[in-house]
């Protein structure tokens, strides 16, 4: 009984730091400036002592592959530089001026379900010929929430969603 209890147990506690999730409204602005070119923006999340635990996307120029990654500073630092076929699945290529969505399930680069806590939420933006904008918030899977994060030049205003 107390073994099936114990699994029981295991069980919830899996099912509830699995069922954690992030909606992210992700803004980029028209900007009225020549020549345009589409930022490139990372999303990822980090533990609280700050190791990257999963990236949620990775938007550049497909044709350039890693060459303008660096201006990324922030995550070129962190996971661009050392990164493999790990960041494959959220690559994708930059996006035009509009609200994009994302949505992050929960679970790190590996696919487990990470637990309940503190984490942290970074977005970096960078464009050719303009500018970088970076954001990092504090989130807490497993308490439901909303956060806004005012528009910079780069990134307008973000709508996060913690389920």
């Amino acid at each position: 009984m107390k073994f099936a209890s114990l699994l029981l147990g295991a069980a919830l506690v899996t099912s509830v730091a699995g069922a954690a999730q992030l909606d992210i409204t992700l803004n980029q602005p028209q900007l009225d400036v020549q020549p345009y070119h589409r930022p490139y923006i990372a999303v990822w999340v980090e533990d609280a002592q700050r190791n990257p635990v999963a990236t949620i996307a990775l938007w550049k120029q497909m044709e350039e592959g890693d060459k303008w990654l660096k201006d990324l500073r922030q995550f070129w630092r962190k996971i661009g530089r050392s990164a493999g076929n790990e960041i494959d699945g959220v690559t994708g290529a930059t996006r035009r001026p509009g609200d994009h969505q994302l949505q992050w399930d929960g679970k790190d680069n590996l696919g487990k379900p990470l637990p309940a806590g503190e984490y942290l939420l970074n977005i970096e933006a960078s464009r050719e010929e303009g500018g970088r904008d970076y954001h990092r918030v504090a989130i807490t899977l497993g308490k439901q929430g909303d956060i806004s994060l005012p528009a910079k030049v780069e990134l307008g205003p973000i709508q996060i969603k913690v389920k």
